[in-house]
């Protein structure tokens, strides 16, 4: 587990490449933090992403980077990964990375996996107990958060099956535990907003047919 822990720490080398939402961004201070937060979404400025493969769309902001090829990946049959590259959400703050991947497992079953491992020492595991209807689709909702080697790791994960194949849906956070730091030289990154962000992301995906 903790090399497969070690290796996901090299997925997230993040562009510097900063983005910001126009008008609809707000900077505020947080300590040594500067982040955007965002008063309203105009999703008109989005992207899409679409998959005639696998059936499926989705939309994200300008200020995420889009990946078909991915040589590490936290989800079995991952097919796209899109990262939040905007600098407004880590400088100044713990947060390394921020990615949500989608993996789509033909006639596979569909339950949530942790790299292929459930973790056994995880801090915050809220199992399988949460729902979500997401295009018309009911999809089960995972949570784990683990610690390991002064790193954070937290997997999000929606899965549901359609057409007879497992589509998931991972949000991947990590960050580097605030003790590591000296005190006052970073801020605890916003998780609330950034779930938000993702959130909206997530919210947009459909199914082609």
């Amino acid at each position: 587990m903790v090399i497969r822990l070690a290796a996901v720490l090299f997925v997230g080398m993040l562009s510097s490449v900063s983005v910001v939402w126009g008008a609809d961004a707000v900077a505020v201070e947080k300590g040594p933090a500067r982040i955007f937060e965002h008063s309203s979404i105009n999703i008109c400025r989005w992207k899409t992403y679409t998959s005639e493969k696998y059936g499926f769309e989705m939309s994200y902001p300008p200020d995420f980077a889009e990946r078909e090829e991915i040589p590490l990946t936290v989800i079995q049959g991952a097919v796209v990964r899109l990262s939040l590259v905007n600098r407004g959400y880590y400088d100044g703050t713990n947060l390394v990375e921020a990615s949500l991947f989608v993996g789509v497992t033909p006639k596979g079953e569909c339950f949530s996996r942790w790299l292929g491992d459930t973790p056994s020492n995880s801090s915050e595991n809220e199992g399988l107990s949460d729902k979500r209807d997401i295009a018309g689709v009911t999809f089960t909702r995972t949570s784990f958060w683990e610690g390991a080697v002064g790193n954070q790791y937290g997997l999000i994960t929606y899965s549901a099956t359609h057409a007879g194949n497992c589509y998931r849906l991972a949000l991947f956070i990590h960050s580097i535990n605030i003790q590591v730091y000296d005190p006052g030289s970073v801020s605890e990154f916003d998780r609330a907003s950034v779930m938000r962000l993702f959130d909206q992301v997530i919210s947009t995906f459909r199914f082609l047919k």
